[in-house]
């Protein structure tokens, strides 16, 4: 047996053994707990630091733990959480404290806590947590962090942190294995480009002026491959091609986007950052291949050169190359995106766009006629309802949610052209980017709840669309 089948089997074989004895521990040691708790977390003490978690949702630095589902032991799902968040196989000791609301176990990691020998802005110790389950799902990423370096504002709950404060001190400390990097775990082709990386970097730092061009041109990657730019493209197009183009563009982006979420669910492969967190320029998580952002901006590029009639024009080609060369670069510069993942995705989102091309061309098909049917979109809807069945995610959920209201827009809306001016149309734009601003406020408010956040995000884009929808209806009847 080679070596690395060996260490593979020990891997496997030290898992499952401490799977059977944490579960041993949680199952043997009761304590009598008061009715109605809803949640149970763990605190894991290692290094004299805490183990802390980034949330997607309430965007709040919490504790791992979660929700108490009904009938299960709270030491359980102390465990289970702490293993869907962090990566962490814990063995759920004594209660060290309860309120109204949650029990805190002291946890202790069945193995030495792995942590990167380099510190964030909140001076944390990142973790390496991409194979945890709740990975770019529910967490952005986990820590470890002094108690004292947090301020109570920046915790999730600010009215409990003193008495986590205070567990703190009662928690079992632990060892801590610090690695520079974690560059041999990824494959062979991205370990490559991390040397690149870490080369390209260290030239930029050299030069004051080449950093801040750097870091401008990060800036302008995250901009332009944010969701936001979709709340600018769409009433650019409906302005200026209709509704008949609108709804084929955003048939593409659909069909892009859960294409590439399917994918990047498959391949599980993360951010150069990731596995080397002194790389990270700006903050970026979940799965990166392949890149959904570039496949989103090749797929709608080439439907609009073509609706142009630039699509063989070799100065819009090259303009078009130019743009999203530069954005790849921002974004690799950043160690938000490999460049093979973007490639790929590149890829993808042209062989999308290709496919409407090639139908369009079609005599006996009317493109148009058929993106706008409403069985498309309903289809469509199923899928999404389909794909949220097998991963239950929040961005399925998402798109749920938006093709379901996009579905309904479709049935109940009949107009058949939409004309509107350039005035109306950046009155839309500034109430959409306004009230997408709007909605990121109420979910700083309602952080406190995991739920209302879920919720809120859930709803942002369905109700984005309705609006565009009322907006451009009501602007069509003006003119």
């Amino acid at each position: 047996m080679s070596g690395v089948y060996k260490r593979s089997f020990f891997v496997v074989f030290s898992l499952i053994i401490s799977l059977v004895f944490s579960t041993f521990s949680f199952a043997t040691s009761s304590t009598s707990l008061p009715e109605g708790l809803k949640g149970a977390l763990c605190i894991v003490r290692a290094d004299d630091k805490l183990v802390l978690v980034n949330e997607i949702l309430t965007h709040q630095i919490s504790l791992p733990g979660g929700t108490i589902i009904a009938g299960e032991d709270p030491a359980l799902t102390a465990q289970r959480e702490t293993w869907e968040e962090t990566g962490l196989v814990v063995t759920v000791g004594k209660v060290l404290g309860y309120n109204e609301q949650a029990v805190f176990y002291d946890c202790i990691s069945d193995s030495s806590v792995v942590a990167f020998n380099f510190n964030n802005s909140l001076d944390g110790n990142e973790l390496p947590v991409w194979f945890a389950p709740h990975y770019g799902v529910e967490i952005a990423s986990a820590m470890l962090l002094s108690p004292s370096a947090l301020e109570a504002s920046q915790y999730r709950y600010p009215q409990q942190w003193p008495m986590v404060q205070q567990m703190f001190g009662q928690a079992t400390d632990q060892a801590v294995a610090y690695v520079n990097d974690l560059v041999e775990s990824a494959p062979s082709y991205h370990q490559v480009e991390l040397g690149w990386l870490m080369q390209l970097q260290a030239f930029v730092a050299s030069s004051p002026a080449l950093s801040a061009l750097g870091l401008l041109l990060s800036y302008f990657a995250i901009y332009l491959t944010s969701p936001e730019i979709l709340l600018v493209v769409m009433p650019l197009a409906m302005w200026r091609f209709g509704r008949d183009f609108t709804y084929q563009l955003f048939f593409a982006v659909v069909a892009t986007s859960l294409l590439c979420l399917v994918a990047q669910q498959g391949f599980a492969l993360p951010r150069p950052h990731v596995y080397w967190p002194v790389l990270e320029m700006t903050q970026s998580y979940g799965f990166g291949f392949p890149s959904l952002p570039i496949a989103v901006w090749a797929c709608l590029s080439a439907l609009i050169l073509r609706r142009l009639g630039w699509l063989r024009s070799g100065r819009a080609l090259r303009l078009t190359s130019l743009v999203i060369s530069v954005v790849m670069f921002g974004k690799f510069y950043s160690g938000a995106a490999f460049i093979a993942d973007m490639m790929i995705g590149g890829l993808l989102g042209g062989l999308v766009a290709w496919h409407i091309i090639r139908l369009d061309s079609k005599p006996n098909v009317n493109v148009a006629q058929l993106l706008g049917a409403k069985s498309v979109w309903i289809a469509m809807a199923v899928l999404a309802a389909v794909l949220t069945a097998m991963w239950p995610l929040p961005v399925f959920s998402a798109w749920l949610a938006t093709l379901i209201v996009i579905s309904l827009l479709v049935v109940f809306f009949k107009t058949s052209q939409v004309s509107l001016s350039q005035g109306h149309t950046l009155i839309i734009v500034v109430a959409l980017l306004s009230f997408n601003l709007i909605i990121t406020l109420a979910q700083g408010v309602i952080a406190y709840s995991g739920l209302y956040s879920f919720i809120v995000e859930t709803l942002r884009y369905p109700l984005i669309a309705l609006l565009f929808a009322v907006l451009a209806k009501r602007f069509n009847q003006q003119n």
